[in-house]
């Protein structure tokens, strides 16, 4: 009896860890994430506001900085942005949701259900995930694309944004020439992407 108690607790337990890092998503549908702990965070100035699930829209950023090649320097340069955020933004945490190395992990950044600091006026209507780096000339690493495919595919099956959601670069937030943000290659490479739509959507 006590044997099969421990037993049950144990499997309450990972399965609130897989469903944690799996956003729900059918079982082996979703790739690892570094958590913020792995990573080095630092912890939130203040706390964030939550977004729910099934959200419409999905928001393709580059940090405009070096890129990374293994998790240690990915790591470094997740702190580095954060920093940036937090310490000459001002803003309560690193903005990004997720950030893609070009090691091919996902880095967690403000998470699931966390409302980001990522893309004005339409933080409350989706994720914004980052490739660490600056693609204006070239595109990321193939894994680094093959990761956020697959952060992408776990965010349907997952039920954190609409199966029918619409994928945008960041400059198609802003008034033309606001920003180059995701870089011309990699914002020229996304248009065939599953998602993308065309067109300025800048409420400014």
């Amino acid at each position: 009896m006590e044997l099969r108690l421990i037993a049950l607790v144990f499997s309450g337990v990972m399965g609130r860890a897989l469903s944690c890092n799996s956003a729900g998503g059918k079982k082996g549908s979703c790739p690892r994430i570094i958590s913020r702990a792995e990573w080095g965070a630092r912890p939130p100035t203040e706390e964030s506001s939550h977004v729910p699930d099934l959200l419409p829209m999905l928001f393709v950023h580059h940090s405009a900085m070096e890129e990374c090649e293994d998790q240690e320097s990915c790591s470094q340069a997740v702190r580095d942005i954060q920093d940036l955020h937090i310490d000459g933004n001002g803003w309560w945490d690193i903005g990004y949701s997720f950030l893609i190395g070009g090691d091919g992990n996902i880095y967690e950044g403000r998470g699931w259900n966390i409302q980001g600091a990522h893309t004005g006026g339409f933080n409350t209507e989706g994720y914004g995930v980052c490739f660490l780096g600056n693609f204006t000339e070239h595109n990321p690493s193939d894994a680094a694309i093959a990761a956020y495919h697959n952060l992408t595919r776990c965010m349907v099956e997952g039920d954190k944004i609409s199966t029918e959601y619409e994928m945008y670069g960041h400059k198609q937030t802003k008034p033309p020439g606001g920003t180059e943000c995701p870089g011309d290659t990699l914002y020229t490479t996304i248009q065939g992407w599953q998602g993308w739509v065309e067109g300025n959507i800048s409420k400014m």
